[in-house]
């Protein structure tokens, strides 16, 4: 999220399965922040076709949901300035309170990440509060869609969530990362060392280093 209003309302509350819609139990932004947005990292690429919103009950603060967008990305956005959102549906009006909505694209999306983003906020308590968010869609597959690897030089993505191969070549590792639930990958050009990333996080740090490169769409 954008901002985060505190310890019992974190991002990941908007995706823990739970469709309570009371307090605590809900992704949140802070007060004053006046360009609030909430995003997902669907792990794999996916031909999206509903996304489904569960709004807050609070008698009083049910209609914060309202004048927002449903963005899908390919690249991350967070670390590449570059990257272009197709939007899904854009609303205007509320969302009934504590209600529970579908919202269709207007035609099948292909990305990774999805961003639901408020475009207009009245004052500094027009916050963005999700309770649950539901992405609907298939796997993206075949020749139309191929899956993006753009080259970040003498970096490396550190992720919990890898695995090292020794390979031939760049070439060969990129082969290994299509070929398994692989969404990224570093190269070692001396060692000849292929790390295969499978699910990376926002919260992934960086090492500059010459001897690794970084493949993939979540640096730019």
């Amino acid at each position: 999220m954008s901002t985060v209003f505190g310890a019992n309302s974190l991002p990941t509350y908007a995706v823990d399965g739970n469709n309570d819609t009371t307090w605590n139990v809900c992704a949140e932004t802070k007060y004053g922040y006046m360009d609030p947005w909430w995003m997902v990292d669907l792990h794999g690429y996916f031909d999206i076709h509903f996304v489904t919103i569960t709004n807050y009950g609070h008698y009083k603060w049910w209609q914060r949901l309202r004048t927002f967008t449903i963005d899908v990305f390919i690249e991350n956005p967070i670390g590449c300035a570059r990257a272009t959102p197709v939007q899904c549906y854009n609303r205007t009006d509320p969302v009934g309170r504590g209600k529970t909505v579908q919202f269709k694209c207007r035609s099948p999306v292909t990305g990774r990440f999805v961003r639901i983003k408020k475009w207009k906020t009245v004052h500094t308590y027009d916050i963005l509060v999700l309770c649950e968010v539901q992405v609907l869609g298939t796997r993206a597959t075949g020749c139309p869609f191929s899956r993006p690897f753009h080259r970040v030089r003498e970096t490396r993505l550190n992720s919990i969530n890898d695995v090292i191969f020794g390979v031939l070549d760049v070439m060969n590792c990129a082969s290994r990362c299509g070929h398994r639930d692989c969404l990224a990958f570093n190269y070692n050009q001396n060692s000849q060392q292929c790390q295969l990333i499978s699910a990376p996080t926002f919260n992934d740090s960086t090492t500059m280093t010459s001897s690794w490169d970084y493949y993939g769409v979540d640096l730019c």
